[in-house]
């Protein structure tokens, strides 16, 4: 069993910790964080710690953060250089409400001849790999069909693929017939003009349009709402339960690893599926900063997890 994920575009994450936040004034600062981040490298973090073979194909830029990162956590990696600076992300975290407010950069502009760098990468080890795991934004310059080229050339090799993006690279992507996509609430809605909702209804139209794309599996993070998970068969939810929030940034891609994890271990039913990654996302936010989780706080939060059957299909 050996996990690959793409990080096109990484980043800083830089958290700020206040009490609140009142616009025009002054504010004092709690707490600074800074992490080397970007979804595939989370997902990849996560992955490790919960003690599983994980294979990074990232870019790295002039600066040299990804060549450190990757060596001081001795974590396999595939770099591709590239010119130029990683692009700084603020997160303004307010620990009274545990709100996050997110401030992302674009990052450098890059080429076509640059995503082909990726997908080469990626081919070769594709024969090596028994999940794919794709996701985040791509630089200015990336083609929008950039996730569909690598989840075709998954397919090619047999190799199941998950995609979270949004926007046109999630409506490409799902040209290629991912496990599973994972849009969050915000993303949904950019991508299908729907406000997801837990009722039959929206399970109904999601389940939809996966069908029509040939996608096992289709996921909604809500937030402080729960999350979905709606399959051929049923919808899954997972109800909100109380956590200490910490940190919210890694909550989402602790949640891939999560069904990456799952399904690698060949637990196919969506209950299996949604506890184990809700788990991991618990496990995540109980961490400062952009931090993701590991097996003993998975372990912990996987009994305290609820899932329960919405609707059946």
């Amino acid at each position: 069993m050996h996990f690959t994920t793409v990080t096109a575009n990484p980043c800083i994450d830089r958290t700020i910790q206040v009490d609140s936040v009142n616009l025009g004034h002054s504010h004092r600062i709690q707490k600074t964080m800074c992490d080397f981040s970007g979804k595939g490298i989370n997902v990849s973090l996560a992955l490790t710690q919960l003690g599983m073979p994980v294979k990074s194909v990232c870019l790295s830029h002039s600066d040299g953060e990804a060549a450190d990162f990757f060596k001081q956590r001795e974590m396999d990696a595939e770099l591709i250089p590239v010119p130029g600076n990683v692009r700084v992300n603020i997160k303004l975290f307010e620990t009274s409400t545990g709100c996050m407010t997110e401030f992302n950069e674009k990052g450098t502009p890059l080429d076509r001849e640059t995503a082909a760098d990726v997908i080469r990468a990626v081919k070769n080890v594709l024969p090596t790999t028994s999940v794919l795991i794709l996701g985040g934004s791509v630089p200015p310059g990336f083609p929008d069909d950039f996730y569909y080229e690598l989840g075709k050339s998954a397919q090619e090799y047999d190799v199941p693929f998950i995609l979270d993006a949004s926007g046109p690279l999630l409506l490409n992507g799902m040209e290629a017939s991912p496990v599973l996509i994972k849009p969050n609430e915000e993303e949904y809605y950019a991508t299908f003009g729907v406000h997801p909702s837990v009722t039959q209804e929206f399970c109904a139209s999601y389940r939809q349009i996966l069908m029509e794309h040939n996608i096992a599996y289709g996921a909604v993070s809500l937030g402080e709402k729960g999350a979905l998970l709606v399959t051929p068969e049923a919808a899954w939810y997972s109800e909100p339960v109380s956590v200490d929030v910490k940190g919210v940034q890694g909550a989402g891609d602790s949640m891939v690893s999560g069904f990456a994890y799952a399904i690698a271990k060949q637990h196919t039913q969506g209950d299996q599926l949604l506890k184990m990654a809700v788990s991991c996302a618990h496990a995540s936010l109980e961490l400062p900063g952009t931090q993701m989780c590991t097996m003993a706080g998975v372990e912990k939060r996987f009994p305290l997890t609820p899932v329960k059957q919405l609707c059946a299909f």
